[in-house]
């Protein structure tokens, strides 16, 4: 067996790499073991990776077409989806003075939260004047007002 000292004198290697060679050496060993143990505690049994997918693969595609179809898919699923579909963006503007929070919520970039602040503010200053006004709101700037801008209209 060659001792560090003659790994130091044999291949003019520093006291630290020495260390650092015997380090990874004996994690190699370590990391070969664990597989080793861990392969033999499945009984020999190898799971071909492409299996541990194949239900949530099914489902995705189900939801997919599910989707595409507009449709309730099939099946065991019982929950709502986590991301709800918003509704199709209004085909006419909108009177923000009149609007109620579901008309609202219609707009792009405007969601429950934002609805209810345009709300709010309508309430505690009175209908707006013109549609520039909903910048007051707090969260909408210059950018969401461009975005809005087509959709609504003050009468």
């Amino acid at each position: 067996m060659i001792s560090p000292t003659d790994l130091q004198h044999r291949f003019g290697f520093t006291r630290n790499e020495v260390t650092l060679i015997l380090f990874l050496s004996v994690s190699l060993m370590a990391g070969a073991a664990i597989r080793w143990i861990r392969s033999d505690n499945q009984g020999g049994m190898d799971i071909p990776q492409g299996s541990l997918y194949a239900a949530s693969d099914s489902e995705f595609t189900a939801r997919s077409a599910a989707a595409d179809a507009d449709t309730v898919p099939p099946g065991p699923v019982a929950h709502s989806h986590p991301f709800p579909r918003k509704p199709p963006l209004p085909s006419a503007s909108i009177d923000i003075n009149r609007a109620s929070l579901a008309e609202l919520v219609r707009l792009p970039g405007i969601g429950d939260a934002y609805a209810r602040r345009i709300i709010a503010y309508r309430e505690d200053h009175g209908p707006y004047s013109r549609i520039e006004d909903m910048m007051h709101v707090s969260g909408i700037g210059p950018k969401r007002f461009q975005a809005l801008r087509p959709f609504v209209t003050v009468r």
